[in-house]
């Protein structure tokens, strides 16, 4: 596999990591260069290559993008990438609501073999992975996900549904659920830190088979849970994300070291070869957001 010419937008939170792994990255990637509005920023994640002034510089000398600049630029940046005919990887969400993420979708299926792919990078934590094997021979009955962390003061421009509840209902509806899409839900939420964004909200959901999920996202509390528990007709699955461990009827269940992030990016060049997107696709992240533009309606 030949290296792909690659750039990186935005050296926020997962911008730094994209960075850092791309350097290492080489039997894949030549990362071309770098673009943030603080060039400070870009030097402090170790970064000594090139700095490109501007995306629209950046995206001409490039074959490929990694957009992991703040969500509300998301949709007018994918659509810069597929001006320029290049592939991107866009940080979650893909937009702010489902139908710009539509709109982005058809316009890369206007494209030859470019691809769309979008960063939902707990498809790869190997937790996931494995409970996605587990449950192929289960008859699930209910699945509760819990998803916490304190509250972020440098996120301001999407609320805890967009910003955390994403990553549970892409793995609900992905992993634990594939196919399936629930046919009643409800949601209550409310606000902590300012009244224009919730922080803490609750979704239920039933399904088309009858199974039940409820979902928990909060950013009010003061350390960082990812929990999953499945309970199914035979066994009772118990995950935790944060810490890589996941267990059926007590019994603990061995899991491969794998650094999610990095499984990504090696997806994302596979895909580039193949000429086509392999795991979560663009029309994947507007089911997503489709189920999630439902909640802030219950919810605002």
């Amino acid at each position: 596999m030949k290296q792909i010419q690659i750039g990186v937008i935005g050296v926020g939170h997962m911008g730094r990591k994209h960075v850092q792994l791309l350097s290492e990255m080489k039997d894949e990637f030549n990362l071309c260069g770098v673009y943030d509005l603080d060039e400070k920023r870009i030097r402090d994640t170790g970064y000594t290559g090139r700095i490109f002034q501007s995306e629209e510089e950046l995206m001409e000398n490039v074959e490929a993008v990694i957009i992991a600049a703040p969500s509300f630029l998301h949709k007018s940046l994918t659509l810069k990438a597929a001006e320029h005919n290049l592939h991107a990887l866009v940080e979650k969400p893909l937009s702010l609501n489902a139908e710009d993420a539509a709109k982005i979708c058809q316009r890369y299926a206007a494209l030859d073999h470019k691809v769309l792919m979008v960063g939902h990078v707990e498809q790869f934590n190997p937790v996931v992975l494995e409970l996605a094997k587990v449950l192929r021979d289960e008859e699930i009955i209910a699945a509760t996900l819990e998803r916490c962390s304190p509250m972020d003061m440098r996120i301001s421009d999407t609320d805890v549904i967009y910003d955390l509840m994403i990553h549970d209902i892409d793995i609900l509806l992905n992993a634990i659920f594939p196919g399936l899409l629930p046919n009643k839900m409800y949601a209550f939420g409310r606000t902590s830190y300012n009244e224009k964004n919730v922080d803490f909200v609750q979704a239920i959901f039933q399904f088309e088979n009858r199974a039940q999920a409820s979902i928990i996202s909060s950013r009010t509390t003061d350390g960082k849970i990812r929990k999953i528990n499945v309970h199914c007709k035979k066994s009772y699955i118990e995950c935790d994300l944060f810490h890589k461990t996941i267990a059926i009827s007590g019994k603990k269940v061995s899991i491969p070291n794998v650094e999610p992030l990095e499984a990504e990016l090696s997806c994302f060049a596979r895909s580039i070869a193949a000429g086509k997107t392999l795991r979560n696709s663009g029309e994947t992240a507007v089911k997503d957001l489709e189920v999630l533009d439902g909640i802030r309606g219950m919810v605002y």
